[in-house]
């Protein structure tokens, strides 16, 4: 079944065109439509240092936070516009702490979301990865993430499945079909398959590659062992070495107190991707 919805958060990080125009591109493969929502933030200074700021330093701040989600706005509906696509925007006004649960809300009416990668050179960094973090543990969708340093412009068109033969890998692959159909190829990659033999069988990845085939897609297993190096540098590695344009896995996190916080390897990938990655949860 394709797409039928699609969302995109809309914010001014530089990667954001790249974003939306990622999630163009899909939508006019699948006859979507598509969602853009930007936050203007209130009182983004004062929630996070606890100072109580004169009123007219307060609205001229949310002047500037609400002029930058206007521009985001604007840019995605001419952007739409111009690819004859069904569309709505929203620019939604919210406190911080409730940011994430804003975009989760509308992701979960969607079939799939758009997000950026947390820049660790912006300011705004930490705060992009608690809202990717907000919608990948609470929309219950999979979520498409754009690099902060863009997409290539070239099409390549191969995608690599993290195989694990868990239960959030196989949400991840389901996810994803509309995504690899069409594609010129997609790896079944399985790391180091006899630490996990409960899971792989006799022959890793090879049903995942034949339930692939079933959906005509084009999909073959590679496995790689290398007990030496951890699981996210192999599949970095990998990523860079065959030349794939999509990575596609499951997301996995571990609680803390009130909150959510990626694992290691999804940790790993967030933060050093350098082509999108599709994950779900």
């Amino acid at each position: 079944m394709p797409y039928r919805d699609i969302f995109v958060h809309l914010d001014d990080c530089r990667s954001c065109p790249d974003r939306i125009d990622a999630a163009i591109s899909l939508a006019s493969r699948q006859n979507a439509r598509l969602t853009g929502v930007a936050l203007a933030l209130e009182s983004t200074i004062a929630s996070y240092i606890g100072i109580e700021f004169p009123s007219a330093l307060s609205e001229q701040q949310q002047k500037v936070v609400r002029e930058a989600a206007e521009r985001a706005v604007a840019h995605f509906e001419e952007k739409v516009k111009q690819a004859g696509l069904e569309f709505e925007s929203h620019i939604v006004s919210c406190g911080a702490p409730k940011a994430p649960a804003v975009l989760s809300y509308y992701a979960r009416h969607a079939d799939i979301a758009f997000m950026g990668q947390p820049n660790p050179k912006d300011a705004a960094g930490s705060f992009q990865e608690t809202l990717l973090e907000g919608v990948l543990f609470a929309s219950g969708r999979p979520v498409y993430i754009v690099p902060y340093i863009g997409r290539p412009h070239y099409k390549i068109r191969k995608a690599v499945i993290a195989w694990d033969g868990g239960r959030k890998a196989a949400r991840a692959v389901h996810d994803a079909i509309p995504l690899l159909r069409g594609r010129g190829e997609a790896i079944v990659l399985v790391v180091n398959p006899d630490e996990r033999k409960d899971v792989h069988g006799e022959k890793p990845g090879r049903y995942m590659a034949e339930h692939l085939r079933r959906h005509d897609i084009d999909a073959r297993v590679d496995i790689m062992v290398a007990p030496e190096a951890s699981p996210d540098t192999v599949l970095l590695n990998y990523v860079a070495d065959v030349g794939a344009d999509l990575l596609i896995m499951g997301a996995y996190g571990h609680s803390r107190l009130r909150e959510r916080a990626f694992g290691g390897v999804t940790n790993t990938i967030l933060h050093h991707m350098t082509t999108p990655v599709l994950m779900s949860e």
